[in-house]
């Protein structure tokens, strides 16, 4: 019998697929194996985050897209996420903070990648990783 557990509760199991509490003999062992984290990617990080103090603001702009957006990127070369949410050329920003109308007070942040590659820019603007997309949007 296959069953998927989730949660232990001293003499019984709870089961997904019945959605009920199944007892099980004591004798049943559960092995739990440690994940490798040589096989999971290496997280982007921005190479110039520490000169340039817009990545520290505090605020989030509004959410634009609740998915990441993804796109090639290269080396030695600066691009300018849009923190505020209002541009037209999502992820990239297109100066749309500055017009009045928006009131926005949030600058875009400045950042550099290290190899070519694609990448997955966050669109929710609550990502901790700015610019990369780091899954919050699944909860805001």
């Amino acid at each position: 019998m296959n069953v998927n557990i989730i949660n232990c509760l001293k003499p019984s199991l709870w089961c997904i697929s019945r959605r009920k509490l199944v007892d099980l003999p004591q004798t049943l062992s559960v092995q739990i194996s440690k994940r490798s984290y040589a096989d999971t990617p290496k997280v982007p990080k921005n190479v110039i985050g520490h000169i340039y103090s817009a990545s520290s603001q505090p605020q989030n702009g509004r959410v634009y897209d609740r998915k990441p957006f993804k796109i090639r990127l290269y080396p030695n070369k600066d691009y300018m996420w849009c923190l505020c949410g209002w541009s037209k050329s999502q992820p990239i920003c297109d100066g749309s903070h500055k017009s009045p109308q928006f009131k926005s007070e949030l600058k875009p942040i400045k950042f550099r990648v290290e190899e070519e590659k694609d990448y997955y820019l966050c669109n929710c603007k609550h990502t901790k990783l700015r610019p990369f997309c780091d899954g919050t949007h699944k909860t805001v």
